[in-house]
């Protein structure tokens, strides 16, 4: 959940940043005074709010970031890391390039490596010593080249039939379904 707040009307959002891909790239009016004009703009579409989600275009419209697990490039020692193209598509779409990125719980530091990566000025804080190490380090690397991260925008894994993947064993379902009374939920 990402809470953004401001003090008053005087804030910055860059849209077509953060734009995503249009259901029918291309379409185009059929009739009245645009017809023949694209319907739609050609760098993408609005990500919309939670709020005005409509069911079935659920799957479309929440950003598909898969988080830091044991095997994500991004993983370091932190427990709790956020993966910078969460915080990339914040920064893009919050501030301009110069503007300064505070993270006063800066932990693993994505915020200040995705400010970095697109010339924001950045200050990050946190209490815990090797934490502060770790960001410093993930800093060092974008600087020298070597950072291993997912790419902005990168399409998630998704496994094929053949492969092996964890599922819910036949008898958990059963529980799952049914409740105490025998009647399926």
């Amino acid at each position: 959940m990402i809470l953004w707040f401001t003090l008053g009307d005087n804030y910055q959002f860059n849209l077509d940043s953060v734009r995503v891909p249009q259901k029918y790239p291309g379409k185009r009016y059929y009739k009245g005074p645009s017809k023949g004009k694209l319907s739609g703009n050609p760098l993408g579409k609005n990500p919309s709010d939670i709020w005005q989600f409509v069911a079935d275009e659920w799957e479309n419209e929440i950003w598909d970031i898969p988080n830091v697990k044991w095997n994500h490039p991004e993983k370091t020692a932190h427990p709790a890391q956020y993966p910078i193209e969460l915080v990339e598509r914040l920064v893009l779409a919050l501030t301009n390039p110069g503007d300064l990125v505070l993270d006063p719980f800066m932990g693993a530091g994505s915020s200040l490596v995705a400010a970095l990566m697109h010339s924001r000025r950045c200050v990050g804080v946190d209490n815990d010593q090797s934490f502060t190490e770790i960001a410093l380090s993930r800093i060092g690397s974008l600087l020298d080249g070597t950072l291993r991260r997912r790419r902005l925008g990168s399409t998630k894994y998704e496994p094929s039939g053949n492969e092996r993947v964890a599922q819910l064993p036949s008898d958990w379902i059963k529980d799952i379904s049914n409740n105490a009374d025998g009647e399926r939920r």
